[in-house]
């Protein structure tokens, strides 16, 4: 709900703080008072055009703040979280919602949610979820047929079923996106058959394995210096087996020498030499023995290097064209030998896909008319509702009735279901029915709206409303039953109505009066908004009963409005 209301510099108003409480509030001047700039303020705060001609005279910029008091669980503060302006640290049971925007006379728009900056557009999106503001001219978005569905499916506590039937919509287009990519993917896949089996054929004769391309370079470098190397190596061994097939044995007969030595009589130098000799022993006897390996491999391989160069080019070869890496290619004929293993078994595969996706569209289809069959329930409860709230608002001549079209074209299925929800009627008897935005018209338009309100109050996520002259053009009775129908709003939704009916005015649990004075001293008009107390709200609605001389007569009729109307 609106909470405060602060208002600088704007068109009249110099400097105006209001604070607001529950259920109903009304505001009431002279005509020209300025109760209409209360409604501008307030449009202005929730991101609403605006141009620097509302700024008031002699000053060089204005501001609107308007602070809302919601539960955690309001769509505000989803939108919040989404926008990262809120934490989930942050968040109460309450919380308190400040949107505020200014403007300077070179244009400049400035705006904030909890004084962190936001867009304007950011700031319209969360204004429009904390209230909805009803003016005669406005183009409200209950009369928009694109919120239709929302409204009915709320009313009829629908959101479940709504949820399951978004879920199997989504499922379905995922498995009608997969069938359809598959397809294209097969179809290329045939086009290109031949040479992918080419190719198949080519790497599977070929067969390359990790970290060949790398052992084949090693050894092609190898085998161009293989004379060089094994005569090397020959010598190195020859050398080695000058004293047989234990080249070591002449280092531990020296060692053995030494070994004769007595403990007692061996120094540190004699002990190091001895440690030195030890480790000599074991590295020639390994440094031969691999001499020896390598010679007995060389003797066993017959790979000359025009085979090994004629792999290592293949490999890099088939790496090039195939614009992997020579280790990737064992994991990319493995996937090539997949696509033309599916090529050849396609029309299966595709059956398959085909079969996911028409089970997928089955399930949506099986949720969306059981939706559309309880959006029937509904709306026809919701007509029935609406029509016994018309004949006292002066619209015994009036008709409503909500619509719902089933859609045949499965291109129109959304995630909304198979329907189109429209609010239709008529405003006399022998005109055909129409969009209800279409039909009436000023205080009309806001009658019919109110009607609505008032069935739907109990499903509404918006949780204030403010009404602009919804009393145009009636009195008495049906003055009454408006008033009536707003306090009955209000217990379920916070509602501001401007007004000129004292009917209207004495159902009211708060009353702020606007006036509009010139001030000889700054030498310009302001309005001020005051609250009033029960005694001078009684003589307000004598004063609108009667006009600027109140009589006796009128006030007796005010104090009796007041009683008597039933409070919320």
């Amino acid at each position: 709900m609106l909470t405060n209301l602060f208002i600088k510099n704007f068109i009249l108003i110099e400097s105006l703080q209001l604070s607001f409480g529950h259920k109903l509030t009304v505001l009431t001047g002279e005509t020209g008072a300025g109760k209409s700039i209360l409604l501008d303020a307030v449009s202005f705060a929730l991101g609403s055009r605006s141009d620097t001609s509302q700024i008031k005279m002699g000053c060089d910029t204005m501001s609107v703040t308007a602070s809302f008091s919601v539960e955690k669980k309001h769509p505000a503060i989803k939108l919040l979280k989404d926008q990262d302006l809120i934490s989930e640290s942050e968040l109460k049971d309450t919380n308190e919602i400040i949107l505020r925007r200014t403007l300077n006379k070179d244009g400049k728009n400035k705006a904030f949610i909890n004084d962190t900056p936001v867009s304007l557009s950011t700031l319209k999106l969360i204004g429009d979820t904390l209230i909805e503001i009803h003016g005669q001219f406005d183009n409200q978005s209950l009369l928009n047929p694109a919120t239709h569905i929302n409204i009915l499916d709320s009313f009829g506590h629908l959101d479940n079923l709504k949820n399951l039937c978004k879920d199997a919509y989504i499922n379905w287009q995922n498995k009608k996106r997969e069938f359809l990519k598959m397809s294209e993917e097969f179809e290329k896949a045939k086009q290109d058959e031949e040479y992918l089996k080419h190719n198949l054929s080519e790497l599977l004769q070929l067969n390359p394995q990790k970290g060949e391309e790398e052992e084949l370079n090693n050894k092609r470098h190898i085998l161009m210096n293989s004379e060089k190397i094994i005569t090397s190596i020959k010598d190195s061994f020859e050398y080695l087996s000058k004293y047989g097939d234990e080249p070591e044995k002449f280092i531990s007969n020296s060692l053995y020498a030494l070994e004769r030595i007595p403990q007692d009589a061996q120094n540190e130098k004699i002990q190091n030499i001895i440690e030195e000799l030890n480790t000599s022993i074991s590295t020639l006897s390994d440094a031969y023995e691999n001499l020896k390996q390598i010679l007995n491999d060389n003797d066993n391989d017959t790979t000359t290097l025009e085979q090994t160069e004629e792999r290592l080019f293949t490999i890099r070869e088939l790496s090039r064209k195939h614009k992997v890496s020579p280790d990737e290619l064992p994991a990319f004929t493995e996937q090539l030998k997949e696509i033309v293993n599916n090529i050849n078994n396609s029309d299966t595969v595709l059956k398959e896909k085909q079969k996911e996706e028409e089970n997928a569209k089955q399930t949506y289809l099986k949720i969306a008319n059981e939706l559309s069959e309880k959006r029937s329930e509904a709306g026809k409860i919701l007509s029935s509702k609406v029509m016994d709230e018309l004949p006292p608002l002066k619209l015994e001549k009036a008709t409503f009735e909500v619509v719902i079209k089933q859609e045949n074209d499965e291109n129109k299925f959304s995630s909304n279901g198979i329907d189109s929800v429209y609010f239709m009627g008529t405003t006399n008897f022998g005109i055909p029915k129409n969009y209800i935005h279409k039909i009436a018209s000023g205080g009309e338009l806001a009658r019919f709206t109110l009607a609505i309100k008032v069935v739907i109050s109990d499903s509404n996520v918006i949780s204030s409303m403010i009404f602009d002259e919804i009393d145009t053009g009636i009195s008495g009775a049906t003055a009454s039953a408006v008033g009536e129908r707003l306090a009955r709003l209000s217990k379920s939704i916070q509602t501001l109505v401007i007004t000129h009916s004292p009917q209207v005015a004495s159902f009211s649990n708060h009353h702020f009066k606007v006036e509009k004075y010139y001030d000889d001293e700054k030498q310009a008009t302001i309005t001020t908004v005051s609250q009033l107390s029960e005694k001078q709200r009684i003589y307000e609605i004598a004063r609108i009963i009667s006009g600027d001389k109140i009589t006796d007569e009128a006030l007796s009729a005010a104090e009796k409005l007041f009683i008597t109307s039933i409070k919320a």
